[in-house]
């Protein structure tokens, strides 16, 4: 289990975020700007939800200054949450929400079998 002194952590870079996710099994990424007024209010929800899951890393991505992560997953609008398990994309989420909102997605993306997609990508790489 990983424990985070810092949350949520500041993504500045693809380099930064490939290491984030090699090193971490559970990313939810906020894509976000200092001129939104929307991603400011939410900040404080996603910020205390990372407070409540230790066990998951949660990272800000501020679009301005990462704009080569923000353009290779084609982030257009913001506030926008990514999540990351086991290195794959499974799902993308755009707008502010409320804490039970954002609650309620985590539960999802915790609940999703992984199994399906760690068979894919192992059949993926046996016929490459």
């Amino acid at each position: 289990m990983h424990i985070h002194p810092t949350l949520p952590v500041s993504i500045e870079s693809q380099q930064q975020f490939n290491q984030q996710v090699a090193s971490h099994p559970f990313v939810i990424l906020l894509f976000t700007a200092t001129w939104c007024e929307p991603c400011q209010v939410f900040y404080p929800v996603f910020a205390a939800m990372a407070e409540q899951h230790p066990d998951r890393l949660f990272a800000s991505v501020d679009i301005d200054i990462a704009a080569d992560l923000a353009a290779n997953f084609q982030v257009k609008q913001v506030p926008a949450l990514m999540v990351v398990r086991d290195r794959v994309v499974i799902d993308m989420v755009t707008g502010a929400m409320h804490a039970h909102e954002l609650q309620h997605h985590l539960q999802m993306w915790q609940a999703l079998d992984m199994t399906p997609i760690h068979a894919h990508f192992e059949q993926s790489s046996a016929a490459a």
